[in-house]
């Protein structure tokens, strides 16, 4: 039988860990950066993976069996992106001076690619987090046998105060629009005078969403809402799973008000693993391309007298 106190206290550990791994990776980051636009792309991309794993540690309410297993798998790619960063650091750290600086810190095609793959490896982990975190099915209870006799013919309720106040907080970090599905869902179901929604089983059966747990197969998944994203510069988002396995994710897919300015790639539909890589690729290959603000700038041509034609 499973501890509810210890599966808690490993989960709040598992949260701290990838926040506190993440975090050090990105201090390392801003410290080095010093304009160029490479190391730039992956701490805003730390950033913006803290910022979804925060809301995960501020609300236990959408610490469901989903959520807690993607972020249990954003730890582990954190272990090895936290233990890279340590290592280059090392090597452009010690030594001689020309040792130093001939391993100065992410200059080397191998460690800034290295880098880049795991940063991506973990933001496309967080487009799996928020999905799990918006199924959520945040207090949503199957009544007692008393309520029942109370309320005949409902099965299940939830506190709208509580799905109110958590579904706030989650778009004021994901954005507007961007909250549980099953606040969007019973926007217009009345609450009783308890404060408690309570469903028929005709309308918990008819939610269009269910929860992404491994104990559902791929086609009880309901509506997902792809909407609000901006990319710019030269940034990949990616907004939907990466998966050869994942075919039909969902029952229904909307996709409305989403902008990718100047050079950056966007993608809000699922995308096999073959062609998230070559959109890295691509993504990588433009980073590549762009001149760092550290290089010399190139030296001035010599004054020359220009005679006119006589």
């Amino acid at each position: 039988m499973i501890d509810p106190i210890g599966a808690a206290a490993a989960a709040t550990a598992s949260i701290d860990q990838s926040l506190k791994l993440i975090r050090r990776v990105s201090t390392a980051i801003e410290i080095h950066k010093n304009g160029r636009k490479d190391l730039e792309f992956i701490f805003e991309d730390l950033s913006s993976i803290a910022q979804v794993i925060e809301l995960v540690q501020t609300i236990e309410e959408i610490r469901t069996k989903g959520v807690l297993k993607a972020l249990a798998n954003m730890l582990k790619h954190a272990e090895k992106l936290d233990d890279h960063v340590q290592q280059v650091r090392k090597k452009s750290s010690t030594g001689s001076s020309i040792r130093r600086a001939a391993h100065h810190f992410m200059t080397g095609p191998e460690d800034l690619d290295q880098a880049n793959r795991m940063v991506n490896e973990l933001a496309t982990l967080k487009t799996t987090l928020i999905l799990h975190i918006q199924v959520a099915h945040v207090g949503l209870v199957v009544q007692n046998d008393q309520d029942k006799r109370q309320n005949p013919g409902c099965t299940h309720m939830l506190d709208s105060s509580v799905l109110h106040d958590v579904n706030e907080i989650v778009e004021r970090r994901l954005g507007k629009g961007q909250g549980l599905k099953i606040a969007e869902v019973l926007q217009r179901k009345s609450a009783d005078g308890d404060g408690m929604i309570r469903l028929t089983q005709e309308e918990y059966e008819c939610l269009v969403f269910h929860s992404l747990d491994d104990s559902q197969s791929n086609q009880e998944l309901g509506t997902v809402r792809v909407a609000n994203n901006q990319t710019f510069d030269q940034a990949l988002q990616i907004n939907g799973f990466i998966s050869d396995d994942w075919m039909e994710i969902v029952q229904n897919l909307t996709i409305e008000n989403n902008e990718a300015r100047n050079q950056s790639i966007q993608v809000n539909v699922p995308t096999s693993r073959q062609e998230f890589a070559a959109l890295l690729a691509v993504r990588n290959k433009t980073v590549e391309m762009m001149p760092a603000s550290g290089w010399a700038p190139a030296p001035l041509m010599p004054k020359q007298t220009i005679r006119s034609l006589e």
